[in-house]
Order: C-alpha cells, then sequence, then structure tokens
C-alpha cells in the first residue's frame, strides 16, 4: 500500500499572520493525523507539528503557503487545514479585511 500525497495552497488571511495561538492551532490539529505534514513558504519548510517551526516561516497576512502531506489520511488533513487557514485559526478577532 503506497501513501497518499496530497499538495494544495492557502493564503494567510489573518491579519496577525501565523502568530503563536495561530501556529499552535495548526499543530494541535495536525496531531491528530497520522500523515506526515508540512507548511512550505518560498523554499522554507516547516513541520506542521512543530510550533516554533511553523514561527520560524514568518508567515504574514497575504502571504502564501505550501500544505504537503504524506499518508494515507493525507487529503483528510490537508482539508482540516484548508478549512482552519480559511477561518483564520478560529480566532474571532482575526479580521481579514484590513
Amino acid at each position: 500500500m503506497s501513501d497518499i500525497k496530497v499538495t494544495r495552497s492557502v493564503t494567510v488571511t489573518n491579519c496577525e499572520g501565523l502568530h503563536a495561538r495561530a501556529a499552535a492551532s495548526v499543530a494541535g490539529l495536525v496531531r491528530r493525523f497520522e500523515s506526515r505534514i508540512s507548511l512550505v513558504k518560498n523554499c522554507e519548510r516547516a513541520e506542521a507539528t512543530e510550533v516554533l517551526q511553523l514561527l520560524s516561516l514568518g508567515a504574514a497576512q497575504g502571504e502564501e503557503l505550501r500544505l504537503e502531506a504524506t499518508g494515507q489520511d493525507a487529503e483528510e488533513a490537508v482539508e482540516a487545514l484548508v478549512r482552519l487557514f480559511a477561518g483564520n485559526f478560529a480566532e474571532d478577532g482575526g479580521h481579514s479585511n484590513q
């Protein structure tokens, strides 16, 4: 059985970018999946379970990130991440229209 590989792009719409609380939300979400998941900005790669690596990307509002997942639940994991980004990391105060 081979692993599934899924790649999608997302745009950071949260006005504070991928800050600490948002990075913790990403890491917490991806820990529920078995797939190996990375976020890529330009040529920089961060393991999605590692908050400090996610923060090191310095992803600001309006920047595009590539989601890469490999594993049996890769599609489900990427879809969940896309929803998290689209919902501004479930932060009510994260206005995206500034």
